[in-house]
């Protein structure tokens, strides 16, 4: 006689189904949330390490050819009187009380040097080069039109100066650059009196500008940050923000920059640890030793477990959020000594 399984057995072995079921699920669960978690934490340093990798490098190349004194069109929203030419700070200026800043330095490969017929007033519109001279043609021709131009005398009693104009036109086989005059710009017209001449041999070459700031509005038409994905932008051309700026970095919540000074005096040994400023006056411009950025990279969704504090901590001067949420976060910072700012300023 053939007999099937009772009522009770199988209730006990459905039970058993269920714990084994209930195990595994959990199993999987957990190593999922995991994967989440590995997978977040991946994000924060991909994202950290990059926004501190091209911030960097723009702060190590900052002064090159700006000898502490650039004069002319220039600056984050057009603005030159910074205390700072080389690297300037706009200081909780930005969404959440980031910090925008604005790196300048000249590019080494597209030197060329001006070779005037006569006596270039300081209200020129034209800036000539010899096309005699190795190579002047060849990189002439790289520059473009909105393209900023800097040029700096090396041999002038009065010391180490550099200009920064906006290029209209560029004429490479005639050895030509039209600019914009910088006439009536202060710091421009305290350099260059109206009346007066420009030097007549200049080394210039093609300015390297960036400026880099926060975007977290998403109804302002730039760029593709937003309160939820907030983005290190970058602009090359000193209108930010504008619609043509460079999306860096998704997810960078704040950018701050401070700034070491040297106390100039040689019986001590130079500390950072005391000395950082948040802040640069005028006055104390040509002590700073080294310049320190610092982000706070976020990850681009919650995490559902709420193992995160959830909240955007103090950075430099900016303090913490008091909105709380999931987003785990990363402090992210580099120092960067100053070489090229401090050796032109010596010149």
């Amino acid at each position: 006689m053939r007999r099937g399984f009772s009522l009770i057995e199988m209730m006990f072995s459905l039970s058993i189904g269920l714990v084994v079921v209930s195990a595994l699920y959990s199993l999987f669960n957990g190593q999922m949330r995991a994967l989440v978690g590995q997978d977040l934490s991946a994000e924060l340093h991909q994202n950290g390490r990059l926004a501190m990798d091209v911030l960097g490098r723009a702060a190590r190349n900052a002064g090159l050819g700006t000898s502490g004194q650039t004069n002319g069109v220039f600056g984050y929203g057009g603005n030159s009187n910074q205390p700072l030419p080389a690297i300037l700070h706009y200081n909780n200026t930005g969404p959440n009380g980031s910090d925008a800043v604005t790196f300048v330095s000249m590019n080494p490969s597209l030197v060329v040097h001006t070779w005037p017929d006569a006596p270039v007033t300081c209200d020129t519109t034209r800036l000539n080069f010899s096309t005699t001279l190795p190579r002047n043609a060849v990189r002439l021709a790289q520059y473009q039109p909105d393209d900023l131009i800097m040029c700096y005398d090396y041999a002038s009693p009065s010391g180490f100066r550099s200009w920064l104009w906006r290029i209209r036109a560029v004429s490479a086989a005639n050895g030509e650059v039209t600019v914009a005059s910088n006439t009536g710009t202060t710091d421009f017209d305290n350099s260059c009196t109206p009346g007066s001449n420009l030097p007549m041999v200049m080394v210039c070459s093609r300015a390297e500008v960036a400026t880099f700031y926060i975007d977290a509005n998403s109804s302002d038409g730039v760029g593709p940050g937003s309160a939820a994905h907030p983005t290190l932008m970058m602009d090359l051309d000193l209108d930010a923000p504008s619609t043509n700026d460079v999306p860096v970095v998704e997810d960078i919540e704040d950018l701050q920059l401070a700034w070491c000074l040297d106390d100039d005096d040689p019986s001590t040994e130079l500390s950072c640890s005391t000395g950082w400023r948040n802040t640069l006056a005028t006055t104390n411009a040509a002590n700073v030793v080294m310049a320190r950025l610092t982000v706070v990279a976020r990850s681009s969704r919650q995490d559902l477990r709420r193992r995160h504090p959830g909240q955007r901590p103090a950075l430099e001067d900016n303090p913490a959020a008091t909105a709380v949420d999931a987003y785990p976060r990363q402090v992210f910072a580099t120092e960067v000594v100053v070489r090229n700012l401090r050796m032109q300023g010596m010149l």
